[in-house]
């Protein structure tokens, strides 16, 4: 096992007490996002699910909007606080470096992959998102 599935595999267990259910999907973690992004002052925020991709869109950069991180990268690197949510609260990005198979985000035209690769090709977003939506979390889960 490589020390990236060691970390994964502990971050699953880790956060998978967090949230309700049994099962863990694509809905929840992009709600949990999108709530977060509103929180830090997104007045729209797009949640849609398209050819098994999940993405959470808009025209606010919600990634960059808190104190408690200085590059978006670190949301999907760690357990990070949302003090602007709770007391206890903790920013719901890191869901996605546990469970999704493949992910990124797009900030205006800067693609930076968390899980996976680069695709070939148009990015799985484009022509999905409306086009102000400048600001795209996208990721597919395990089938």
């Amino acid at each position: 096992m490589s020390d990236d599935e060691e970390s994964r595999g502990f971050l699953r267990r880790r956060l998978a007490g967090m949230l309700p259910g049994e099962r863990i999907g694509g809905t929840q973690i992009a709600e949990n996002v999108a709530f977060g992004a509103a929180v830090l002052g997104a007045g729209h925020v797009e949640l849609v699910d398209h050819g098994g991709w999940w993405f959470v869109a808009s025209e606010f950069n919600w990634l960059a909007a808190s104190k408690v991180h200085s590059r978006e990268a670190e949301l999907f690197e760690a357990i990070l606080p949302f003090p602007e949510q709770s007391p206890t609260g903790h920013r719901a990005e890191i869901y996605v470096t546990a469970f999704a198979d493949e992910a990124y985000f797009r900030i205006g035209d800067a693609v930076t992959w968390i899980r996976g690769s680069a695709v070939n090709g148009p990015l799985p977003d484009v022509g999905v998102v409306p086009p102000w939506c400048i600001n795209v979390l996208a990721f597919r889960m395990p089938t």
